[in-house]
């Protein structure tokens, strides 16, 4: 009888400290993988936060001086955008507007000026009043719209929350934490956990953005109506660029496709030429795109180059290339 009352007692002993062990083993193995310290994701060499690469002009754009009367000869784009146009995270050559400056002069042998308006932060609303009150004064001969799908966020949207609460969270102080954050093995789970939550809000705030009533895709869409309205009214043609959210998968499983049909559908009742570059960027490495997956989902140097190519080609059915240009 001691000995049964003995056993019985060992037998739950005995399988607390198998828990306690291989518990012990896991959190030496997650520590020794390294899981719980972010790794840069992305490609980008250079360091891109030098204040040498913000090359600002006087008029407060990252870009060269440009005087409102277009030179002789010239052809010129005003490109309007948010952080993407400016080309955050990359170096100032790198960022689309540049590179499409150089291809339009070296696919078409012609001189161009791409004159970069974009401030980061800007929506569609924004675009338009800076077209209205300064772009025009530039002589377009095309008005390049650079559409993301924050654009149509409003101080009261779901989305622009959550991005605030995230942001919250990352500037918590150590000390404000609990004692289990101390353990590897539960911040890896931790992670995972708030990883999936947070992505799934997320999808869900874009796509009550863009619902047929939402106040910032329904002042949007009256954006894009007036700006396509007065680029025809000067023979302007307008192209808009719709540019993915690059922290996603961009295969089948990209959570945004059916936004961007939504937006191409307005910017074709807006007059505009449609260049949705997501088929571009179909079955490529997301994670080669960004400047840092887990810090900065800017698209990168390589994202940006490949933005310019496919925008310059498609220059040529709003532009017919000059008949003297070989």
């Amino acid at each position: 009888m001691v000995e049964s009352r003995h056993s019985r007692r060992g037998g739950p002993l005995l399988l607390l400290a198998s828990i306690v062990v291989g518990l012990l083993v896991l959190e030496a193995l997650v520590r020794l993988s390294g899981f719980v310290t972010p790794k840069p994701s992305g490609y980008a060499p250079v360091n891109t936060q030098l204040a040498a690469n913000r090359h600002e002009n006087a008029r407060g754009y990252r870009d060269d001086e440009r005087a409102l009367a277009k030179p002789p000869g010239v052809r010129r784009v005003v490109a309007l955008g948010d952080s993407f146009a400016w080309g955050v995270g990359v170096k100032f050559d790198d960022a689309y507007p540049r590179r499409l400056e150089r291809e339009l002069g070296q696919r078409r042998h012609e001189a161009w000026e791409v004159v970069n308006l974009a401030l980061r932060g800007m929506n569609t609303v924004d675009e338009e009043a800076k077209l209205t009150g300064e772009g025009f004064a530039y002589e377009p001969d095309v008005v390049l719209v650079g559409y993301v799908l924050n654009d149509s966020e409003d101080e009261n949207s779901a989305e622009k929350r959550r991005a605030e609460d995230w942001i919250q969270r990352r500037r918590e102080a150590p000390s404000s934490r609990s004692l289990l954050d101390r353990s590897a093995l539960f911040r890896m789970v931790k992670i995972r956990l708030e990883a999936t939550a947070e992505n799934r809000r997320r999808v869900a705030d874009y796509v009550s953005m863009y619902a047929d009533g939402a106040p910032g895709w329904v002042a949007g869409r009256k954006a894009l109506k007036s700006m396509g309205a007065r680029c025809r009214e000067r023979g302007i043609p307008l192209v808009v660029a719709i540019l993915p959210l690059f922290g996603n998968p961009l295969d089948d499983s990209y959570p945004f496709a059916e936004i961007h049909s939504k937006v191409a559908q307005a910017a074709q009742e807006a007059g505009a030429k449609v260049v949705d570059l997501l088929p571009v960027y179909r079955g490529l490495r997301w994670d080669l795109l960004v400047v840092d997956g887990y810090e900065d989902e800017h698209p990168n140097e390589i994202a940006h180059r490949i933005a310019a190519g496919v925008l310059a080609r498609a220059f040529d059915d709003v532009v017919p290339v000059a008949k003297t240009a070989p």
